[in-house]
């Protein structure tokens, strides 16, 4: 069987480059940052590589895909019940959580630290040492128990952290000190220094963290979103933090990116703003995700990273 393979992206070139010469000869590749590009030859379409957002509003017309590896983690643009689930869908992961940790370790570091505060005096030539506080002994708090949120919680605790983690069903996992479910986040709320948001899009999860849940921290506590913008009311974010709440945020996502200017978050002292870089996709990574799965595709066996668009996960 003749395969034809879509790369979406803007990294497709990259891609491109990166598969060249390590695919069956059998297969075509179309490569690509824009669908209208390959209107013609959307019919023969059965394999994709590609940015959800991009293949989204094509899937309609692509009747003969079978298989369509992302190359994000989050496929939050393909859940639309209007969009067609013909075809297996695998994600990313065990990738992103060495970058997500770096992020995180680093804003709460840097906060503890009071670093920003030694580059003012640095400017104003002041030598005086500031009080700080150490990372050991505190609680983090992970909403979501996949593999990022597993890998931060195996790097909080080498720095002497107690790590709580929620997830659906209160399932176990040996990363963390003890994990309970979403019903229970209010009680474990109240118990942590930094809470970190790691869930992926779900109804369960859309807007979780509302006035409510901000009323259960402690005011000296951080929070930090690495997950779905759609998980805080940012509204009610902006309230928590003007009201002094809680102490800081660090959102690098957003329910509408880039973050409209009209936001008052943007004037907001107390959040720290980043441009949904926490954890970039490294294409040759992704890549050598693509060829394995590829492969098993091929000699018809599972895949691996399987997503349930049901589920969002």
């Amino acid at each position: 069987m003749t395969n034809t393979l879509l790369i979406l992206s803007k990294d497709a070139e990259v891609y491109q480059q990166l598969l060249s010469g390590r695919l069956p000869p059998d297969i075509h590749v179309l490569a690509t940052d824009n669908i209208e590009s390959v209107i013609e030859m959307q019919q023969q379409i059965t394999l994709a590589l590609a940015e959800p957002a991009l293949i989204a509003p094509a899937l309609t017309k692509l009747p003969h895909l079978i298989w369509l590896q992302s190359t994000f983690a989050g496929v939050d643009a393909l859940q639309d019940n209007s969009l067609p689930r013909h075809y297996q869908l695998t994600g990313v992961k065990d990738i992103f959580g060495p970058l997500i940790s770096e992020y995180v370790m680093g804003h709460w570091l840097a906060l503890l630290r009071q670093f920003s505060l030694y580059q003012a005096q640095q400017r104003q030539q002041i030598w005086q040492a500031q009080p700080y506080v150490s990372l050991q002994g505190k609680t983090m708090v992970i909403t979501g128990t996949g593999s990022i949120g597993r890998y931060l919680a195996k790097t909080a605790n080498n720095f002497g952290v107690k790590v709580l983690g929620i997830n659906t069903s209160g399932k176990q996992w040996e990363e963390f000190d003890h994990c309970y479910t979403i019903a229970q986040l209010n009680t474990v709320l109240a118990q942590a220094d930094i809470v970190v948001n790691a869930l992926p899009a779900t109804a369960k999860t859309q807007q979780l963290f509302n006035l409510d849940r901000f009323k259960q921290m402690a005011n000296h506590a951080m929070f930090i979103n690495i997950g779905r913008g759609s998980a805080v009311n940012e509204e009610h974010l902006h309230q928590a933090l003007a009201q002094r709440m809680i102490h800081h945020a660090v959102c690098d996502v957003f329910n509408v990116e880039p973050l409209p200017t009209e936001s008052p978050l943007w004037q907001n002292p107390h959040i720290t703003i980043t441009p949904h870089n926490a954890a970039v996709s490294f294409p040759d990574q992704i890549a050598e995700i693509f060829l394995t799965n590829l492969s098993l595709l091929l000699s018809h066996k599972p895949l691996k990273y399987p997503l349930d668009l049901t589920k969002g996960y």
